[in-house]
């Protein structure tokens, strides 16, 4: 019986060291971020470095650019006149192939404007 006692005592003292003796090697030394120490230092440290920046991919210069319908004022017409959509072709960066063109008028005369090359279409007043 005393034998017993004194088991139920050694078993209640161990029952309150043992895991102060434990989470005291778990505690990280001062500095440390986490419980491990430096091996989840390092873990975390290389999972949540920033990525590389990738450059943004340059973007070819279309070779041909839809000129939708406008209407445009044209020298001696006093009257806007009205050029249907078409494609113009680049030459350079200010220089573009228009093809030949119909215009019309608000009262219905025609103008033929001939195909050459010209200035891009945000740069020019005719069409």
């Amino acid at each position: 019986m005393r034998l017993g006692k004194v088991l139920l005592g050694l078993a209640m003292i161990l029952n309150v060291s043992v895991p102060q003796v434990a989470s005291s090697q778990m505690k990280s030394p001062p500095g440390g971020t986490t419980p491990g120490g430096a091996i989840f230092d390092r873990l975390h440290d290389s999972t949540t470095r920033p990525m590389p920046q990738v450059p943004s991919p340059t973007v070819p210069t279309p070779e041909a650019t839809w000129v939708p319908d406008r209407s445009v004022q044209v020298p001696g017409i006093d009257s806007p006149v009205s050029v249907p959509g078409h494609w113009e072709r680049r030459l350079s960066d200010h220089e573009v192939y228009t093809p030949p063109l119909v215009g019309r008028t608000p009262n219905g005369d025609i103008i033929n404007f001939p195909a050459g090359a010209r200035p891009p279409v945000n740069e020019r007043q005719a069409p």
